[in-house]
């Protein structure tokens, strides 16, 4: 399959006006004329990825993260990200990263997550204006709330969001014996939203990458907060995006990085 046919079918559902304007989404490296046999899906593209990539044969690197999304003053093999792009070019492998877009879309990585922890009744957090036809008659935004089927203890949602997610630890600002029946979710980074969360009728905002002053504020409001951590709250990318291409892209093989990202270890 073309490259430039997968990136339509990606499009389709994720487009890339939904994308914040700071963002870098899209198609990041490659030719979209070039032929697809082999997919992989991934969090981010670092150097064990794109190593793995080149292992396994891959045409295609679909991340979250954005592959490029500073500043680059060149591209030799004398410059981390310039190796890492000289690395691809060279082995004909392109890389596609959906990042705020992915965030934002319906069936994205908020409702995943909403989906995997069974909450229900998903409405967005924080909504969006826009004047994309795309957008027209729908609500779009950053973030989910929704309802417990049954209201559980902080201290017990966390225990589940552990055995769900797969995640080791876990940060927790609140009062663990607070009776919780309504979440609301901003995976990634999203302490920012806590306020707007609370006043949405959310018992606890679960999210990541929260700093020690923004945990302050949020114990001073009166809020519960989890954080997930950024890597945590972000990983089941992957399988959202292996579901969605496996079954959108007949004739090509899909598969999911089996690269660790997550720079932090618990000792």
């Amino acid at each position: 399959m073309k490259l430039k046919d997968i990136t339509k079918k990606i499009e389709n559902k994720y487009p890339t006006c939904l994308a914040y304007d700071w963002d870098n989404v899209g198609l990041l490296v490659g030719d979209f004329d070039s032929d697809v046999k082999k997919v992989m899906t991934v969090l981010e593209a670092n150097e064990a990825v794109v190593e793995e990539a080149i292992e396994k044969g891959v045409d295609l690197i679909v991340t979250h993260h954005p592959f490029i999304f500073g500043k680059i003053n060149r591209v030799n093999t004398g410059d981390f990200k310039g190796n890492l792009i000289h690395k691809l070019i060279k082995n004909d492998i392109s890389v596609y990263s959906m990042h705020t877009n992915f965030d934002i879309a319906f069936d994205g990585l908020n409702d995943y997550f909403m989906e995997v922890m069974d909450f229900k009744n998903t409405k967005v957090l924080d909504k969006i204006d826009s004047n994309d036809s795309y957008c027209e008659g729908k609500v779009y935004g950053l973030g989910r709330i929704g309802e417990l089927e049954e209201s559980v203890s902080l201290k017990e949602l966390c225990n589940k969001l552990k055995s769900v997610l797969n995640i080791e630890c876990l940060k927790v600002v609140g009062d663990l014996d607070k009776e919780i029946s309504k979440v609301a979710v901003v995976t990634g980074s999203g302490s920012e939203f806590a306020k707007l969360a609370a006043k949405e009728g959310a018992d606890v905002i679960l999210t990541g990458d929260v700093k020690y002053h923004e945990a302050q504020d949020v114990f001073d409001m009166g809020m519960n907060l989890v954080d997930c951590g950024h890597f945590d709250s972000e990983n089941i990318f992957k399988d959202v995006m292996y579901n969605f291409l496996s079954n959108e892209l007949g004739g090509v093989e899909v598969i999911k990085s089996e690269t660790n990202l997550n720079p932090f270890k618990i000792v």
